[in-house]
């Protein structure tokens, strides 16, 4: 059970909170319904997942046990921050959004917490997605990266959609009060006139002109490392391509150092593989990156730092008004930044739960390996054995170790091996993961309260006995 469970009692009918005008995507709803069976079938990930050069984030996703929670709850929480940065959007109380996102970080406390986010935010960066190390070599698979794009069109199509959706709604009640108006007297007929009023606002907003080209196909050469000078309301930002240096626990660790460098790898993975064909307008793609950030710090447990970032989001959008499609629901609530950040919800979660995922790497690591090649046919079975102690590591390198392990058994094998499973235990002697490597080069998971099972009494008596060969 997952701590975003209550954001599902939100989520109804393709509609969030009960308001019709803040419709739902279909991929968010795919998100949240399949979890990691939907987020592996993305053509992104299934790129990641069949190119050498990204295999780094490959290991990453396969390797963690949570990926199918995370998915979920990026999805749920998506939908909670663009709510977020919405309502801010519209805030007519604040005219500096950024002043008020950078003060509602100031205020936050110094903690342990910001600490440890701090610092798995660096981790992520240096060690985790090595960016880099990554933002080199992805620059030999451009070409590539840029076959696998879509969402443009259907972008457009979307915010369109929707568009017109809320404008059949605004002439319906306006259709509805002109009916009943004549039968009305004092304050009634005083607020149906004012709600007309209202309605008719919105939809002449929305009627006059079209949705601006906020989202076309990139007709520039852009390499990952940024090297060209482009002169476009389309231009994107540097990434700098520099290692960012840890540093020691102490009153630089904050959530506002995290939110630089968080920003650093949301636009890295924006600019240079999620959105790499797509042009977006300077001034809106911090709104997607600021998201990004804002749904990474809910999920790393800074609620104070995700609402202070949405209103960085909103700030953009704000700046970014006059490219975004006016959209307004029968109540004279606007949708506009809602619907633009709605459509691009795909990479938005996508680097989310990359973000996510590597940041929680260095957590809870197996420490003692022990991969069980199994042969003959007696009951309980007889095993060649490979055991490992892995020290200040990760789990990407914890199950590159148990791959290595287990294709040295069947290397080393004189008789058949039936099966081989790869586990992992903590400092605690607690089963952290488990793999079946049959096929070492294609490991399969296997579910955290399955491993005893699959290992068998006799198996998990010898790990806790520590004896493992006859002689023992």
């Amino acid at each position: 059970m997952s701590q975003f469970d209550y954001l599902q009692q939100q989520l109804a009918n393709s509609v969030w909170a009960g308001k019709e005008i803040l419709k739902v995507a279909d991929v968010v709803n795919e998100g949240v319904a399949g979890g990691k069976e939907w987020y592996f079938s993305l053509p992104q990930i299934q790129f990641i997942m069949n190119t050498p050069v990204m295999g780094g984030i490959k290991g990453l996703l396969t390797a963690s046990q949570d990926i199918g929670d995370t998915v979920q709850d990026c999805c749920l929480v998506f939908l909670e921050t663009v709510n977020g940065v919405n309502r801010a959007y519209n805030s007519k109380a604040f005219t500096n959004l950024a002043g008020k996102g950078q003060q509602e970080l100031s205020s936050l406390l110094p903690s342990t917490r910001q600490r440890l986010i701090y610092e798995a935010s660096v981790s992520a960066y240096n060690e985790s997605l090595n960016l880099p190390e990554l933002s080199v070599k992805i620059a030999t698979i451009e070409a590539e990266i840029r076959a696998i794009q879509s969402g443009g069109q259907p972008a457009e199509e979307q915010l369109n959609t929707w568009k017109t959706e809320a404008i059949s709604r605004v002439e319906q009640l306006k259709a509805e009060i002109l009916a009943t108006i004549e039968s009305l007297t004092g304050n009634p007929r005083r607020n149906a006139r004012t709600r007309i009023r209202r309605a008719e606002a919105g939809r002449i907003a929305m009627t006059t002109g079209t949705i601006p080209n906020i989202i076309a196909h990139n007709p520039y050469t852009i390499t990952s490392l940024y090297n060209h000078s482009i002169s476009s309301i389309y231009r994107h930002p540097p990434v700098l391509n520099t290692a960012l240096v840890p540093i020691a626990v102490g009153g630089a660790a904050t959530i506002t150092g995290a939110v630089g460098v968080l920003t650093s790898i949301a636009s890295w993975l924006l600019s240079s593989f999620f959105l790499k064909s797509f042009n977006i307008p300077a001034v809106l793609l911090p709104a997607l990156t600021n998201t990004v950030v804002s749904i990474v710090l809910k999920l790393s447990g800074s609620a104070g730092g995700a609402e202070a970032v949405r209103y960085f989001a909103a700030s953009a959008l704000k700046a970014g008004a006059s490219l975004l499609p006016k959209i307004f629901g029968v109540t004279g609530m606007q949708a506009s930044g809602w619907a633009y950040l709605m459509a691009w919800a795909l990479p938005i979660i996508g680097a989310a739960v990359i973000i996510t995922t590597a940041m929680r790497n260095r957590t809870d690591l197996a420490e003692f390996l022990y991969v069980f090649a199994d042969i003959g046919e007696a009951t309980p079975r007889k095993f060649n054995l490979s055991v490992a102690h892995m020290y200040d590591t990760n789990q990407v390198e914890i199950l590159e170790q148990l791959k290595t392990l287990a294709k040295s058994l069947i290397e080393r094998a004189v008789v058949p091996i039936e099966s081989i499973i790869g586990v992992g235990l903590n400092s605690k002697r607690e089963y952290i993961i488990g793999y079946d490597l049959m096929l070492p080069d294609n490991p399969v998971l296997i579910p955290k309260d399955e491993i005893q099972t699959r290992l068998g009494t006799d198996k998990v008596a010898r790990i806790t006995s520590g004896k493992f060969f006859f002689t023992d």
